[in-house]
């Protein structure tokens, strides 16, 4: 199976990677967590899923709130 950058989730935020990680109770976690050779910035790496999906939908809700 090959592998293309549209079923990849760049995360530049350590508070939503953080989210992400505790909000699936530890199950979804990053292929890899890098720094960008261009920018220098720190992101974690993770495979595209239904899961992931929601955790972002539910993550862009609540912030959606506080503003």
């Amino acid at each position: 199976m090959k592998i293309k950058n549209d079923d990849l989730f760049y995360c530049y935020s350590k508070k939503l990677s953080t989210y992400i990680y505790k909000h699936s109770d530890g199950k979804i976690v990053p292929l890899t967590i890098a720094i960008n050779p261009k920018s220098q910035k720190m992101f974690s790496l993770y495979p595209k899923s239904e899961e992931l999906q929601k955790c972002l939908d539910v993550y862009k809700e609540e912030n959606s709130q506080n503003k």
